[in-house]
């Protein structure tokens, strides 16, 4: 059976939470033994990710994926995350990406949902609506 990223993350943060912390080196240890067995090593990024998101959870914060095509200033960064912070009534910590594809603008991941202000987005809603 195939776990997920998802699915490690939960499991290794499950156990982690009830370890005495002497013990936490032991229970890495086996849990990159288990990835190694299944031949999972390379979705320890992922995994990664996902128990980050749980640690964020259990803090009352989400994680919101920021994509832009240049580094953004620390006041933009502010900005936008005083506005995840209102949409979503709570704490969001963003992660930056750059992207030079997206052009100009900014596509923002928050859990399931895509917000997508880039210029290559807005320039693909154009194609559309010209093509229809």
């Amino acid at each position: 059976m195939k776990f997920t990223a998802k699915q490690y993350a939960q499991a290794l943060y499950d156990s982690l939470e009830d370890t005495n912390p002497k013990d936490v080196d032991l229970v890495l240890n086996n849990f990159v033994e288990v990835l190694v067995q299944n031949n999972d090593i390379k979705t320890f990024d992922l995994i990664e990710e996902e128990f980050h998101k749980l640690e964020l959870e259990k803090k009352g914060k989400r994680l919101a994926e920021v994509t832009t095509a240049h580094p953004i200033s620390k006041e933009t960064e502010r900005d936008i995350i005083h506005e995840l912070n209102k949409i979503v009534k709570g704490d969001v910590e963003v992660k930056k990406r750059i992207d030079e594809r997206i052009l100009g603008g900014v596509v923002i991941k928050l859990d399931d949902q895509l917000i997508d202000a880039s210029v290559k987005g807005e320039l693909n809603k154009l194609k559309d609506e010209l093509s229809n």
